[in-house]
Order: C-alpha cells, then sequence, then structure tokens
C-alpha cells in the first residue's frame, strides 16, 4: 500500500510539471516533409500533349472529266474546308462518291478522315434532234404566213394567199428544206462534225450571240411589190396586224422568192435564187457562230459595235481594192458605214459561190462586174483575194456543206419542174 501509494505521488508530479508548464518552449525541429517534384521537361512535354488538338485527313482523289479546287491535306479538328468540282468541255458533274450531296461546291467539317470523288459525266447530245426534218405545220390564225416548217435549226415560214397574192406551194417550201440539208450536211467531205453542231445550236437560238431567238427564213410569191398592200414598207404592221410582233420573235434576214419577178424560169435561176438567200441567212445566223473565234471574226452587226477591224472586213476591202468586188450596186462608197452591213453579207455569198465554182448558175456563168471573172474559183480567189480564201477554209468551210450540182439540177428544172426528194422524220 506505501508503495503503490508513492508511485501514484510521483506518477502525478510528473505529468503535472510535463504539461502544466507555460514558460518553457519548445525547440524540438519537426519532421520534414518531401514533396514530389516533376521535372521542367516533363511538363512541358504534358502541356504541348494537353494543346496539340486531333488532326484528320482530306483525300481528294482524282477523276476523269474534270477537276476539284483541292487537293486536300491534314486539318485539326472542326476545320471547315469548302471545294469545288469543275468538269471539262463535253463532261458535266453529277455528284459525289458515296455521299447525298449533289452540288458542285461543297464545304466540309473535318470531324474523321474523308476520302472525297467528284462523278463527272460525258454528255452524249443526241444530234438526232439538231438534224430534224420536220412536218409542214399550220400557222393559225393566219399571221400573212399560213405554214412553217423547221429544218436544220432553221424556221422556215411561207405566205399564204394573202393581199391578192397565191400561196407559195407546198412543193417550194420543200425544195428550200431540202436545200438546207444539202447545205448543212454532217457527212459532207471537210465538215468538222462539232462546229456545225455548234452553228445549228447557233441558229436555233439556244446558245450564241442572238440565244433565245431562233433563226427564220421567209418565203413569199415573187415580190414585195407583188402584194397589196406591201408587206415590206413602213406601213405593215397595220397593213398586216400581227406581222411585226410574228417575225420579232425570230431573227431574220431576206426573203427566198417564189417565182422571183426577175425569174427566167429556168432550173439555174432557181438554184441561185434559192442558194443565195439561203446563204445570206446561214451566213449571218449560223457560220458566225459555228467555229471557235467565228463571232467576232464574221460581225456585221454594225448597231452592236465597231465592224472595220473583223477578218471579214479586211477580207472585203481587199477584194474591193483589187477588183474582185464591185460595190457599184451598193452605193459605191466603200466608206458608207451603212452599206457595209449589206456589202458584207452579199460578199459572203459570193465568195462561198466562188469557191465552190457555181458561177455557172448565174446568167452566161457570169456576175461581172459584182463579182470578177478571175475568182470564180478557188484557184482564182486565192491569187485575187486571198485574205477571202483564208477566210473561207477557216470558217465556212468547216460547217456549210458543198451541194452537188446534179443533185440540185435534179431538184431545180426549168419551169418549176423537178421534186424536192425531201423526206420528214
Amino acid at each position: 500500500m506505501r508503495f503503490l501509494f508513492l508511485f501514484s505521488t510521483v506518477f502525478l508530479c510528473f505529468n503535472f510539471l510535463n504539461s502544466c508548464s507555460t514558460e518553457e518552449v519548445d525547440t524540438t525541429t519537426p519532421a520534414s516533409v518531401q514533396t514530389p517534384t516533376t521535372s521542367t521537361t516533363e511538363t512541358e512535354t504534358q502541356t504541348e500533349t494537353e494543346a496539340t488538338p486531333t488532326q484528320y485527313t482530306l483525300t481528294v482523289s482524282a477523276a476523269e472529266g474534270g477537276s476539284v479546287s483541292s487537293e486536300g491535306g491534314t486539318y485539326d479538328e472542326g476545320t471547315e474546308v469548302t471545294l469545288s468540282a469543275t468538269p471539262n468541255e463535253g463532261y458535266e458533274f453529277v455528284g459525289w462518291v458515296d455521299r447525298d450531296e449533289t452540288e458542285s461546291e461543297l464545304t466540309l467539317s473535318i470531324n474523321a478522315n474523308i476520302t472525297l470523288t467528284p462523278i463527272f459525266q460525258e454528255i452524249i447530245v443526241n444530234t438526232t434532234s439538231y438534224y430534224a426534218s420536220g412536218e409542214l405545220v399550220t400557222i393559225d390564225p393566219i399571221i400573212f404566213y399560213d405554214r412553217s416548217l423547221t429544218v436544220h435549226g432553221i424556221k422556215i415560214i411561207i405566205a399564204g394567199a394573202i393581199g391578192g397574192q397565191e400561196a407559195v406551194p407546198d412543193a417550194w417550201a420543200y425544195k428550200a428544206a431540202q436545200a438546207i440539208k444539202l447545205l448543212i450536211n454532217k457527212e459532207a467531205e471537210g465538215i468538222d462534225p462539232d462546229a456545225q453542231l455548234t452553228m445549228i445550236k447557233t441558229l436555233l437560238g439556244e446558245e450564241g450571240w442572238h440565244k433565245g431567238y431562233p433563226t427564220g427564213q421567209r418565203i413569199a410569191y415573187g415580190g414585195g411589190g407583188e402584194y397589196n398592200p406591201n408587206f415590206l414598207d413602213d406601213n405593215r404592221g397595220q397593213s398586216y396586224p400581227g406581222l411585226e410582233a410574228f417575225e420579232d420573235q425570230m431573227f431574220l434576214d431576206d426573203m427566198v422568192w417564189y417565182k422571183n419577178i426577175d425569174s427566167r424560169f429556168t432550173g439555174d435561176d432557181d438554184i441561185a435564187e434559192i442558194l443565195e438567200h439561203l446563204l445570206h441567212t446561214i451566213h449571218r445566223f449560223g457560220v458566225k457562230g459555228g467555229v471557235e473565234g467565228s463571232q467576232e471574226a464574221l460581225d456585221i452587226e454594225i448597231e452592236l459595235g465597231d465592224i472595220s477591224n473583223t477578218e471579214l472586213f479586211s477580207a472585203m476591202m481587199e477584194a474591193y481594192e483589187n477588183g474582185v468586188f464591185d460595190i457599184e450596186g451598193y452605193g459605191g462608197n466603200i466608206n458608207n458605214q451603212d452599206a457595209w452591213p449589206v456589202m458584207l453579207k452579199e460578199y459572203q455569198y459570193l465568195l462561198t459561190f466562188g469557191m465552190w465554182e457555181f458561177s455557172e448558175f448565174w446568167e452566161g456563168g457570169s456576175l461581172a462586174p459584182e463579182w470578177n471573172d478571175n475568182a470564180r474559183t478557188p484557184e482564182g480567189i486565192l491569187a485575187n483575194n486571198p485574205l477571202g480564201y483564208a477566210l473561207f477554209k477557216k470558217y465556212f468551210e468547216p460547217v456549210i456543206s458543198k451541194p452537188s450540182k446534179e443533185t440540185l439540177r435534179t431538184m431545180f428544172q426549168d419551169n418549176d419542174q423537178g421534186a424536192s426528194g425531201y423526206t420528214a422524220d
């Protein structure tokens, strides 16, 4: 008992001294805490890894018939890329492989690897529809013209029984239509089928400088003065209501006359008559638009701008200066700009007849002095009007076919005889 009491007393005193003293300062150094450290290189690598975005690849595959504005590449996720597909000539864009979009311009958000391939399709032209031989169609109500027929891009409009004059016979309309087929024959020697097709599209007004207005060819009886009132005078709109509005829907040049008042009623006269005026129409509204560059080279539309620097004007001037082309019938003044379109139109027809050696259809085989006898053959034109020779070879020969003289003389015989041979499709 005494021992336990002494032990307890000592224990209490020790605790009291150890815990109750406020005057002593604890000088014990606490244990240090070790914090893991990261090297500078590791920190930079980690930051760089966190900052680098995900990237994807856009692959643009080539396709026959066109090109794409981008070759593709590697892009950050979410990047928007716009590219467009452009078809080559003779092809059209129709879509993208394994995609629903049909627009040629495409904007993509790059969120995965993408392979993009355009689809180009060759344009297959149904040339049959352009080389069409139409039936005669009745124009109702009659607006001076009572029938029409479309052949190889030209709409023939035929005068009916009006103004005290008889109707132009169907047979003459068919002869004109067949002559057009002979002049625009894709199977003929030396023809460039693509250029001739472009010429027909130009005649139709599908493309070219008179787009939206098809080419027409008027046929009437005898001459303007044979109609009472004259349908070509300044009052024709009042004399024949609706005529001007009807004609304004087409591009028209001059007339093909049935039984021209100046005709001697021979087959050769008929050939010269019908070919001259058909060539005026085809030259002006088709050949000017067939071969590339022909629209500028063969321009005679003076109201549209200066035509004195065209290849056609230069060729005509050379023919005039060399005594090949006489202009007395057109006023006789080469500097009269108002007469230039008529001079240039006639020059083209005479040049064509000379290159084809068709002078024998003229009375006596000569059209002197309007066209010199020294230019009745290709050799003569080359010697005396070389610019005209080159012009014809470049722009006319590829698109206009030379009719057979024998075929023409079968169609056109004296006293309005002969059969056209025309058949509609």
